[in-house]
C-alpha cells in the first residue's frame, strides 16, 4: 500500500464510528493498561487513545469532528459532547482502571491529532512512553483498541493486532495487517505501539484504514494510516508540563545550543552543562571541559547525560555503559527504582525540564519529579535571578499595604517600595495568616493570604507578583464551607510539594482533641487553589507549640518538603523531616540530628536553604546566646540523599551587642543570586530606626559577616512591629 495523505484516505476509508477493537488477539488482562477506551455522547460515538501522561489522552483528532472524514482541525477547548475515558480496564465487564471524563482537547492543525485532558489524574497507570525515531519500512508494530473484531460488533476486550510498516511520510505511517489484523470501528485513536529494549513505545495514531476482516465488512484489504508521534514529543511534553520548557527523551543540547525558560538558560558548552540565571551568574554546572562534541542527552531510560561523543547511536549505546567517565562525563544517575524512600523509579518516558522558576527537573512518564538542580530562588518578586523580601505593613490608620525590598547585584537590599495599599479596615492582620510561594509558576514570587472569619470559615487569597517586584491586588483563591476550616489552628507553609512547577500551600492542623494533621492545598495555574486534603496524621504525639518550621527540598527529588526542630520536656531537641510524594501528600516523619546538649530550643531559630549549593536545601539555626553572642549553625542535608540532615557545623558567629534575634525579620534566600542561598534580616534599634543586613554564603556553605543595605532615615519611617515579613514556613 502506498502512502496517502490523510485527506485522500479520508475519502474512501472509514474512520471513527460506534463501538468496537482491533481484529486480531486478546492481550492478557491488564497488558497495555494505559489503553484507553474513549465515549463521546450517549455513545454516540466511541474511540481508542493512549495514556500519556497522568492526566492527558493522545487520540485522534477526527473521534471529536463533526464528520470524522474531515479529521482536523478541530476546535480547541472542552468536547461538544460529554465525553469519558476508561483507562485500565482491559476487560470491560470488570470494574478495573479508572472512568474519567475530559474536560479540554487540544488539537494538532497539521495530523488528526489530539491531547485530551482528564478532569482528575489517573494515578495508579503508568503511562506510554513516546518513541523518539520514526520506524522503519518492515518494522512491526502492535496496535491495540476497543473497536470491532471480525466476530463482535461491540467487544468487551481491548484487542491487540500485529501490522508491519509499509512506509512513512511527514505527518503518517502506513501499516498492514497481517491476515488476522485489522483497523475497525472504534479503533480510531488507539495505540500503535513497538518495544525497544524491553520498553512499550508509543509510535502512532490510528487515523484511517480499509477495515478488511472486520465484523460485517467486505472489504478485504488491511492497510491503514497512523499519525505519527515520534516528532511530536516536545509538544506533548509542552502540554504536559506548562510551567517550563522540555527537554524530551532521546534529544540532546549540543555545543552552543541553549533552553530557555522564564527564570534561567540551559546551555551545553565545551563539554560543560551550566545553568545561567536571570542574574547573569552560573549557578550549576555539570561534565568535563575541553569536550566540543559532547552532547546533554536525555536518554531513554529516563536519566539525563553528557556523552562525549555522542554522533551516532554507537556513541550513546557506549555512553549509557560506559562506567569510567571517559564517554558518560556526567549523569543524574537516578537508579531504578531511585534509592530515596519517597520516589518512584525512572525509566522509559523521561523528560527533563528547565522550569520558568529556575529549576532544571527530572519526570519520570507518570509525572513524578525525580532529580533537581535546585537552582529555583526564594521569594524572587521581579524574576531577576535574585531573591527579595516582602512585608505586609499595618498602617496605623487601619489600612494595609504590601511593601517590596529587592536585592541589589551584591546581595544587598534596596529601600522599601509599596504597591498594593488596602482601603482602611479591610484586613484584621490579626486574624490573617501570610505565606510566600510562586502559585502560578511564572518566576516571580506571589503572597498568600487566609483569612480568618470565625465560626470555621475562612477564605484564601492570592496577590500575584508584578513584573516590578511589587504585587497585584489579592483574589479569592479558596473559599471553606461555614464550619470546616478553623483558621487559627492551621499553620501555614508554602513550597511545591507536588513538583509541578508551582509552589502550593501546606497547612499544618492542629485539632483540639490533640490530633495533628497535615493538609495541602495544591496550586492552579492561575495563583489559586484547590481544596485542601489531608495525608499524614497523628493522634497525639506532637505539639505544633514545640516545633518551628522550615520548608525546603531536602532530598533533591524536585519537591518541596516539611522540616520541623522538636523540642521535648527534658529540653532536648530533634530535626524531623516530612517528605513529599508525588501527589502533594506527606509522608510519616524521619528524625535525623538530635541533642540534649546544643541548646535553649527558645534561642533556636531555623531558615531552610541550599547554603552549599548541592541542590539539596538545608536547615540554618541561628542561635541568640544570653551572653549577647550569636551564631548560626548549618544541619547540612545528607548527600545519601534521604531527608535526614548532618550534625550542625557553626558557619558564622559574632561578638555580644551586635545583634540581638528578636529585633530581627529574617528570611533565607539567594540575595546576590550565584546560586547559594543567604540568610537576610530587617534590623530594628532601640531608637526607632532600621537597617537591611545580608549575610551571603561562601562555597564551603559558611556565611560572611553581614553586609549592610538600606537603613531608614528617620526614627518614625519605619515601624518594624507593625510589619510582618513573608516567609514560606510559618
Amino acid at each position: 500500500m502506498s502512502l496517502l495523505s490523510a485527506s485522500a484516505v479520508a475519502a474512501g476509508l472509514l474512520t471513527a464510528a460506534p463501538a468496537s477493537a482491533v481484529s486480531g488477539i486478546t492481550p492478557a488482562i491488564g497488558s497495555y493498561a494505559f489503553t484507553a477506551k474513549l465515549t463521546i455522547g450517549d455513545n454516540h460515538r466511541s474511540c481508542t487513545g493512549a495514556l500519556v501522561d497522568e492526566q492527558w489522552i493522545l487520540t485522534a483528532s477526527s473521534c471529536f469532528a463533526d464528520n470524522p472524514a474531515q479529521a482536523f482541525p478541530i476546535p480547541a477547548g472542552a468536547p461538544k459532547q460529554k465525553t469519558t475515558a476508561t483507562i485500565g480496564r482491559t476487560d470491560l465487564a470488570t470494574n478495573a482502571g479508572k472512568v474519567v471524563d475530559v474536560v479540554q482537547l487540544v488539537p494538532r492543525q497539521d495530523r488528526d491529532m489530539v491531547m485530551a485532558k482528564l478532569a482528575t489524574p489517573v494515578t495508579d497507570i503508568t503511562p506510554v512512553a513516546l518513541a523518539a525515531s520514526v520506524p522503519v519500512s518492515g518494522e512491526k508494530l502492535v496496535v491495540s483498541g476497543f473497536g470491532q473484531t471480525k466476530d463482535e460488533w461491540v467487544p468487551d476486550r481491548l484487542h491487540t493486532g500485529t501490522f508491519t510498516v509499509d512506509a512513512t511520510g511527514e505527518n503518517t505511517i502506513a501499516i498492514t495487517g497481517d491476515e488476522t489484523s485489522s483497523i475497525c470501528k472504534g479503533d480510531a485513536g488507539g495505540p500503535a505501539l513497538r518495544t525497544t529494549g524491553g520498553v512499550v513505545e508509543l509510535v502512532g495514531v490510528n487515523s484511517t484504514s480499509w477495515q478488511g476482516g472486520c465484523f460485517n465488512v467486505a472489504e478485504t484489504r488491511r492497510g491503514a494510516v497512523e499519525s505519527r508521534v515520534d516528532d511530536i514529543n516536545m509538544w506533548v511534553q509542552q502540554l504536559r508540563f506548562p510551567n517550563g520548557v522540555p527537554l524530551p527523551a532521546g534529544t540532546s543540547l549540543g555545543n552552543g545550543e541553549v533552553l530557555t525558560s522564564k527564570a534561567s538558560k540551559l546551555s551545553m558548552n565545551n563539554g560543560v552543562l551550566s545553568i545561567t540565571s536571570n542574574a547573569g551568574k552560573v549557578i550549576w554546572s555539570a561534565g568535563t571541559s575541553g569536550n566540543p562534541g559532547a552532547r546533554a542527552v536525555m536518554e531513554n531510560s529516563g536519566n539525563l547525560a553528557i556523552c562525549a561523543p555522542a554522533a551516532t547511536d554507537a556513541d550513546l549505546a557506549a555512553c549509557a555503559s560506559d562506567t569510567t567517565k571517559t564517554k558518560r562525563l556526567w549523569s543524574t544517575n537516578i537508579p531504578a527504582p531511585t534509592a530515596a524512600p519517597n520516589n518512584s523509579a525512572a525509566g522509559a518516558g523521561g523528560v527533563a525540564v528547565l522550569q520558568n522558576r529556575g529549576n532544571l527537573v527530572i519526570y519520570n512518564a507518570k509525572g513524578q519529579s525525580l532529580w533537581t538542580s535546585g537552582t529555583a530562588p526564594r521569594n524572587d518578586y521581579n524574576g531577576d535571578g535574585r531573591s527579595d523580601m516582602a512585608a505586609w505593613y499595618s498602617y496605623s490608620d487601619g489600612h494595609s499595604a504590601l511593601q517590596t525590598i529587592k536585592s541589589n547585584a551584591d546581595g544587598s537590599l534596596a529601600q522599601p517600595f509599596q504597591s498594593y495599599s488596602s482601603a482602611i479596615g479591610s484586613w484584621n492582620i490579626d486574624k490573617i495568616q501570610l505565606t510566600t510561594g510562586d502559585y502560578n509558576g511564572d518566576g516571580r514570587g506571589d503572597t498568600a493570604i487566609m483569612a480568618n472569619y470565625g465560626n470555621g470559615k475562612a477564605q484564601l487569597f492570592t496577590s500575584l507578583g508584578k513584573p516590578d517586584g511589587g504585587f497585584e491586588a489579592p483574589f479569592v483563591a479558596w473559599t471553606s464551607t461555614p464550619g470546616s476550616w478553623y483558621a487559627e489552628r492551621a499553620t501555614l507553609h508554602s513550597g511545591d510539594f507536588d513538583g509541578d512547577g508551582r509552589d502550593d500551600i501546606a497547612a499544618w492542623f492542629d485539632f483540639s482533641s490533640g490530633r495533628d494533621t497535615l493538609y495541602t492545598f495544591t496550586s492552579t495555574p492561575k495563583g489559586g487553589f484547590n481544596a485542601p486534603f489531608s495525608s499524614w496524621t497523628n493522634p497525639s504525639d506532637w505539639n505544633v507549640a514545640n516545633l518551628k518550621f522550615a520548608t525546603g527540598d531536602f532530598d533533591a527529588d524536585g519537591r518541596d518538603d516539611i522540616g520541623g526542630l522538636y523540642r521535648y520536656a527534658d529540653g532536648s531537641i530533634k530535626m524531623f523531616s516530612f517528605l513529599t510524594t508525588a501527589d502533594g501528600k506527606f509522608q510519616a516523619s524521619l528524625s535525623s540530628w538530635a541533642s540534649s546538649t546544643f541548646g535553649d530550643w527558645n534561642r533556636t531559630n531555623v531558615h531552610a536553604g541550599d547554603f552549599n549549593a548541592d541542590g539539596r536545601d538545608d536547615i540554618a539555626a541561628w542561635y541568640d546566646y544570653s551572653d549577647g553572642r550569636d551564631a548560626v549553625h548549618i544541619l547540612t542535608a545528607q548527600s545519601t540523599p534521604d531527608g535526614h540532615f548532618a550534625t550542625p557545623v557553626e558557619a558564622y558567629k559574632t561578638a555580644a551587642g551586635n545583634f540581638h534575634y528578636p529585633n530581627m525579620r529574617m528570611v533565607a534566600g539567594d540575595y546576590n543570586g550565584d546560586g547559594r542561598d543567604d540568610l537576610a534580616a530587617m534590623y530594628g534599634y532601640s531608637d526607632g530606626k532600621v537597617r537591611m543586613f545580608t549575610w551571603t554564603a561562601n562555597k564551603d556553605g559558611k556565611l560572611n559577616g553581614a553586609l549592610g543595605g538600606w537603613t531608614s532615615a528617620t526614627t518614625t519611617s519605619w515601624n518594624i512591629n507593625a510589619s510582618t515579613f513573608l516567609r514560606n514556613a510559618n
